[in-house]
């Protein structure tokens, strides 16, 4: 029992340190900041393997970064149009819009919206990272797999908004966010990639 309990905090330990490692990985690749998109897919591509699978070392992270940097790298790009369109739109409401008008109400759709495309970018790179289409195809996919397991959705969005709001609180935190993020979101994402997984996937996934 004593060796056993040994080797669960130790490998707790080695976890949690690749987990940092990867971490300090995704800044340093995120300096471009064109290149966080790709950033984003690595992350979850090492911490699925190395963290949560155990296979491998920390450093497939560039091999992941590699591949899949074309696709997920204009896909930041295209979410980045996105919410600077959704954010002017919602500025403008809320400063140009007077409080009589019907459309004063509107800025709220518009953080609906925000709030929506933020779920469906971390649908999105997790997607990439785990599974090869083609770049129209993951966008449809992607954004099928949000609306479809609306619950799961919200609780990526409370959980990413909690996170966000402790950071705020205690700004030291910032430099944890991609790993405390990567590792509560995982097990929910996977458990919502499984369901759209093919028998023969899930076999050989349990197996490895």
């Amino acid at each position: 029992m004593g060796k056993f309990f040994n080797s669960r905090i130790f490998d707790g330990i080695n976890k949690f340190a690749d987990l940092m490692i990867i971490c300090f990985y995704f800044w340093i690749t995120s300096i471009p900041i064109f290149t966080i998109g790709a950033s984003m897919t690595s992350l979850y591509y090492a911490v699925h393997k190395c963290v949560f699978k155990g296979r491998g070392y920390t450093t497939e992270y560039f091999h992941a970064f590699k591949d899949n940097f074309r696709q997920a790298t204009f896909s930041w790009v295209i979410f980045l149009v996105l919410f600077a369109i959704l954010t002017g739109d919602i500025y403008i409401m809320r400063n140009y819009i007077s409080p009589d008008s019907p459309l004063a109400g509107g800025s709220m759709f518009f953080v609906v919206l925000l709030l929506l495309t933020i779920v469906w970018m971390i649908y999105h790179m997790a997607y990439i990272a785990r599974f090869a289409n083609t770049f129209k195809a993951s966008f449809k996919v992607s954004a099928v797999i949000m609306i479809a397991n609306l619950g799961w959705s919200v609780l990526i969005l409370l959980i990413v908004t909690v996170i966000f709001l402790a950071v705020n609180r205690l700004l030291i935190l910032l430099v944890f966010v991609p790993a405390i993020i990567s590792g509560v979101l995982h097990p929910i994402l996977e458990k919502v990639f499984r369901k759209y997984m093919s028998p023969e996937d899930l076999a050989k996934e349990d197996e490895i």
